[in-house]
């Protein structure tokens, strides 16, 4: 069965970028098909509603196991190049598809952290490309308090997901996203040779030493 896509164009409202995001998601499904298990899914493609920040052109989404969903803002047709922003979203949600089918997703904060932290850095070994804002840790984060928090916490499966990743109170916009890369990153440094990709099935729990470490 492979990739199913699904482009909600009933109005031709996407009509105008299409072609380029068909290419794109070909494009992403043989370079991932080079790399990593084939799986089906279904892939969901719609306009946004509201209009996004630049760096939000295209979202996306993998809310269960075998299917991708992305929002292309259309009021930003012509700033920049499309196919790269689809492919980072591909590759981000594509990472979240394979986790779904090992541990999942998660419910509680630690396991969030990791699914995204993973997801981030998977993008980065598929393309090279800049770190998005979110992904960088903001100005002014007390890392050490930040890491003590994030592991009192880790467990929770009531914690606020849009404060942790959207920002609120003390925690900036990406937070979550932020710590997540850089808790990755530093399993990986840790673990020579292995990957982002490879450790898509590893339950969060084995990351936790080394939020404990930064802490």
């Amino acid at each position: 069965m492979g990739w199913s896509l699904h482009l909600l164009n009933a109005r031709g409202r996407l009509s105008a970028v299409e072609s380029e995001v068909r290419a794109a998601l070909a494009e992403a499904e043989a370079r991932l098909g080079r790399v990593a298990t084939a799986v089906d899914v279904d892939v969901v493609i719609r306009a946004a509603d509201d209009p996004m920040p630049p760096e939000l052109r295209v979202t996306g989404a993998s809310y269960g196991p075998g299917r991708m969903e992305f929002g292309i803002d259309l009021t930003q047709e012509a700033m920049g190049d499309l196919r790269e922003d689809m492919l980072r979203a591909v590759y981000h949600e594509f990472h979240h598809v394979l986790r779904w089918d090992g541990p999942g997703y998660g419910s509680s904060l630690g396991e969030a952290l990791v699914s995204e932290g993973l997801a981030q850095v998977f993008v980065h070994e598929m393309m090279d490309c800049p770190p998005e804002p979110w992904e960088v840790m903001p100005e002014g984060v007390d890392l050490r308090a930040l890491c003590l928090r994030a592991d009192a916490a880790f467990d929770d499966t009531d914690y606020d997901h849009e404060a942790w990743f959207f920002g609120e109170a003390d925690l900036p916009d990406g937070t979550g996203y932020a710590l997540g890369r850089m808790l990755v990153e530093r399993v990986l440094a840790a673990q020579q040779g292995q990957t982002a990709l490879g450790m898509a099935g590893e339950p969060a729990a084995g990351f936790r030493g080394m939020l404990r470490a930064l802490g």
